[in-house]
């Protein structure tokens, strides 16, 4: 039976050999940069089984948890993993935070139209006074999330219901052991890449125009902590993306097709886009609150080794140990599931199961049902700035046609306002 486990050092070339397979920021293709992400994922793992809780000052962007999808022949289909913590502090992690600007002429947003005469050309209402404008604002992120990644599955492993063991497995590790982690939890989803051609239309139109380097190059270097003094010194602070061609403005927010199934589980699980886009190649940036999650409800049981009759669910169901850790698979089981019996009754499992999990009767294990109604919040407006209103509000002394005296900086200000709220919001 497939299963999901903790990496292992031996698992370096089986890695190397997938991170090959496609353009992935959280995998890269090089040995000796595996090499030490196996090394982290060991020592996370084992700090977390060693002392249970975090002790004071904990720093988790230190830590980062990879797992491997494991067939029974003993063959590394896939890998995902948990950063402990976003990098922050003097590094924060950069986005674009997607605005719309709204401005307005009141002059020509009267009406204007004569009745009596309406082929008069000088009344003619011509125009519009209203226009928006899509802004993109580089923010930093000192909030130090916990970031899903590092999902990748072979091509030939595809299909199988392997998705779902994958990405929701996760889940059972947060929730098992939240101390260690903050209840924001991020995925950085990745954007078509288009490997002929220079990254992305959003790359190829705004950010090579500051960042002289092949996408390639830029993204792998963003993954070294002493290496990223080039984003904040270069990258453009402020963009009218409404300036730009319609192809840069529809890229905006997607989502590769390989990458697809994993935004959609993750959305049912109630994820958000959160209109911040990577930097690079402007994939979005989905987000939740692991408290407000209900959708892959967890319950610890005891297993019971028999044959799941009719009456079975599909469920992940996962286990911890000093031997192998964290392991989690995929299979059938039979209990009641009701609030009053989750404690009491036993999950029923088979000896298949039970041997991937390497238990016995009475063994300890958590599970996740898989049949549940996708808990999708209404997804978040665009954060919207009506510029007239702002500027009434704040300089009740300057209106109408004076306007076009306002400073840059009172203007840039209220922009700036905007952005700090929402960076406000996402502390804990």
């Amino acid at each position: 039976m497939d299963r999901l486990r903790e990496a292992r050092p031996e698992d370096i070339d089986t890695l190397l050999r997938l991170a090959h397979t496609g353009n992935f920021i959280n995998l890269p293709p090089f040995k000796d940069k595996i090499a030490e992400m196996l090394s982290i994922s060991a020592r996370s793992f084992d700090a977390v089984r060693e002392r249970g809780t975090p002790g004071e000052g904990h720093d988790r962007t230190h830590d980062n948890y990879m797992l491997v999808l494991e067939s029974d022949e003993g063959e590394c289909l896939g890998t995902s993993a948990i950063r402990g913590g976003m990098i922050a502090h003097d590094h924060p992690n950069l986005s674009y935070q997607l605005l719309k600007m709204v401005r307005e002429s009141t002059l020509l947003s009267k009406k204007v139209h004569a009745t009596e005469d309406p082929d008069n050309d000088d009344d003619r209402m011509i125009v519009s006074g209203r226009m928006e404008h899509i802004y993109a604002i580089l923010f930093q992120d000192n909030a130090c999330p916990t970031e899903l990644g590092g999902n990748v599955m072979r091509h030939d492993a595809r299909g199988r219901g392997l998705g779902k063991l994958l990405s929701y497995s996760r889940f059972h590790y947060l929730k098992q052991h939240s101390d260690w982690f903050s209840d924001r939890i991020l995925a950085e989803m990745m954007a078509p890449i288009d490997q002929y051609n220079d990254g992305t239309a959003f790359w190829r139109g705004v950010v090579s125009k500051f960042i002289n380097m092949t996408y390639e190059d830029a993204d792998r270097l963003s993954t070294h902590q002493d290496k990223r003094e080039f984003m904040y010194e270069l990258l453009p602070k402020f963009v009218n993306l409404s300036l730009l061609s319609d192809d840069v403005l529809s890229s905006l927010g997607a989502v590769g097709v390989a990458t697809r199934p994993a935004a959609e589980m993750l959305k049912d699980l109630g994820f958000v886009e959160t209109h911040r886009i990577d930097p690079f190649d402007a994939g979005p940036h989905l987000e939740m609150r692991m408290s407000t999650m209900k959708a892959l409800a967890c319950a610890p049981m005891h297993a019971k080794i028999g044959e799941p009759g009719r009456d079975a669910i599909d469920a992940l169901v996962s286990t911890e140990d000093s031997e192998d850790g964290f392991v989690s698979i995929r299979t059938r089981v039979e209990h009641p599931f009701t609030a009053d019996s989750e404690g009491s009754a036993p999950v029923i499992l088979s000896h298949t199961a039970a041997n991937a999990l390497k238990i016995a009767n009475d063994a300890s294990v958590m599970v996740s049902p898989i049949r549940f109604q996708p808990d999708r919040p209404r997804p978040l407006p665009i954060p919207v700035i009506h510029m007239r209103d702002e500027i009434k509000k704040r300089r009740p002394d300057v209106h109408g046609q004076s306007l076009a005296a306002l400073p840059f900086n009172e203007v840039a200000q209220i922009i700036q306002d905007r952005v700090d709220m929402i960076a406000d919001s996402l502390k804990e």
